[in-house]
């Protein structure tokens, strides 16, 4: 028999009885909540694989369930995979946790995967179910596995954004049918929240500002808007607008060196380090400083939910023309993921090759047909199960870390089952998503403002072109174009991680494209236990 370690009860708890281990928050096919304890119900009675699978694909929401049926074990997670669990086999026998450390320290299990290391240095995760641990895995997103006598006996995935035929109603009947599924996506979020109250992390942008205008229409009273950065930073104005216009309270948490400054020796950030990266991930300092100064001044109370606009933009089509070409054809899917996803830091040939390799043997794994699919959707779903998944979701373990609860109102399974099925021609420029949200909803609140942040059309060919011309840029220009669009002050963030590896004398490469470079290259060294003082 399988044998069960489950340590993290931050932000969500697991809840169990004898055969069922549980956490999250979800709505079933007939719109029935659940949450808390209430969760073991849904899986009660569950008699067959079967009806474990029936079960599962009727989630909508956030869980990671884990149930022992006779000599089996079965195990699955949502779209976010926001709840990790890993396993690893030793001497033929299964051990499942929610913490990689304990897997790693219990069995010592310490040898670093190549491969996943490369994968890791040029992307900032690690591929499919691996791990950077040689022998320790993970659950993928959307992903079931069924255990019988200590080996896997069938696995799958059961929800994939890549589609066969897309949605060719009118475009008035499109959008009516996506203002329908907004409509009913936020009358869910709101029974979830239970009055309790809501932090926002409010950008310039439109994601955070629907969530936040939904709130206002549904009359929410608890609501407290924030934002962060460097003084005088485009998203401030925008932010303090909408917030103003809306009557919530709004705070700013402004980046100083002050507030960074040694932030990378703490016992609280390894700690933290350890609980959001899990050997998958690099670490994301977005919102860490400014979660951790609401937590620690006590300026949001301590059951808060926070709820991000992750990924609005994703849904709207935000890739195509940017990254997804209109014409892809499906043998260009591998190279295309190759070139847009794996662009981080410099490995050899043979490594890219390697990657592109396990690229193609991952498309099969997530659908042997996929061929048969809508070419840009494949790219979309494999986007989705991997750098979605484990970079952008990945975040908000951050708020877990600090003992809140969140929410995905954008993840919500109608809208993604409408939205992977919306024509390309109104996934461009998010022609549809862009359209319903100013016009039928900013508009109606005064949200919809002259100065924007959203790039139009000669912006993205023309970021396009400075991404090319990046590759021939000496350093000390492609360092000038960091720190004239660091808004984050991430020059200081990473600042502190160069320090770290000077200070352990450590090799790492300067000629970065990104302030993510210096992240993955301080990761790798930290998880091999190389970063000492």
């Amino acid at each position: 028999m399988s044998k069960i370690f489950l340590k993290n009860n931050r932000g969500f708890h697991w809840y169990s009885n004898q055969s069922i281990y549980i956490k999250g928050s979800f709505f079933d096919s007939k719109n029935n909540y659940y949450e808390k304890e209430n969760l073991i119900s849904f899986f009660t009675n569950i008699k067959s694989d079967a009806q474990f699978i029936k079960k599962i694909k009727e989630i909508n929401g956030i869980f990671t369930v884990l149930i022992k049926l006779n000599n089996k074990t079965l195990i699955a997670s949502d779209t976010t995979r926001v709840f990790p669990l890993f396993y690893t086999f030793i001497n033929t026998e299964l051990f499942l946790s929610d913490n990689v450390e304990y897997l790693k320290e219990k069995f010592n299990l310490q040898e670093i995967n190549k491969n996943s290391s490369n994968e890791f240095l040029a992307s900032g995760y690690t591929l499919g179910n691996k791990t950077l641990l040689n022998n320790i895995f993970c659950l993928q997103s959307n992903e079931y596995i069924i255990f019988a006598n200590n080996t896997i006996t069938k696995r799958d995935f059961f929800f994939s954004y890549a589609t066969k035929k897309v949605n060719n109603s009118e475009y008035s009947k499109l959008r009516k049918q996506a203002i329908e599924a907004f409509e009913n996506t936020f009358n869910r979020l709101i029974v979830s929240l239970n009055n309790r109250t809501v932090v926002i992390p409010l950008s310039g942008g439109y994601d955070s500002r629907l969530i936040v205008l939904m709130l206002k229409k549904h009359n929410y009273k608890n609501v407290i808007c924030f934002t962060y950065g460097k003084k005088n930073n485009l998203e401030l104005h925008n932010s303090k607008k909408v917030a103003s216009e809306l009557g919530y309270k709004w705070i700013y948490v402004e980046y100083t060196n002050e507030l960074i400054e040694n932030y990378i020796g703490s016992e609280k950030f390894k700690k933290f380090a350890h609980f959001t990266c899990n050997y998958i991930s690099m670490p994301s300092l977005q919102d860490y400083f400014a979660v951790k100064y609401l937590s620690e001044n006590n300026l949001i109370p301590s059951d808060s939910i926070f709820i991000p606009g992750h990924s609005g933009d994703f849904l709207g089509g935000s890739q195509f023309l940017k990254v997804i070409p209109e014409n892809l054809k499906s043998s260009e899917i591998p190279n295309l993921i190759l070139k847009e996803k794996f662009n981080h830091n410099k490995i050899s040939n043979k490594s890219k090759e390697a990657i592109k390799n396990t690229v193609k043997e991952l498309l099969l794994d997530f659908d042997r047909n996929y061929q048969n699919n809508i070419h840009y959707s494949v790219f979309e779903d494999f986007d989705i199960k991997e750098k979605i998944t484990k970079i952008i979701f990945k975040d908000s373990l951050g708020y877990i870390y600090c003992g809140y609860e969140h929410r995905f109102p954008y993840w919500d399974k109608e809208l993604l089952s409408f939205f992977k099925n919306v024509p390309i021609e109104y996934k461009k420029m998010k022609f549809l998503y862009d359209d319903i949200l100013k016009n039928y909803y900013f508009e109606q609140y005064n949200l919809k403002f002259d100065k924007e942040l959203q790039p139009n059309l000669l912006q993205i060919y023309s970021q396009k072109i400075k991404e090319i011309i990046k590759l021939i840029f000496p350093k000390f220009i492609i360092n000038h174009f960091l720190r004239k669009n660091d808004w984050l002050n991430s020059q200081t963030i990473t600042g502190e991680m160069v320090k770290s590896l000077k200070k352990n004398n450590l090799h790492y490469n300067t000629n970065i494209k990104t302030f993510n470079d210096v992240n993955i290259q301080w990761y790798l060294y930290f998880v091999k236990n190389l970063i000492k003082k």
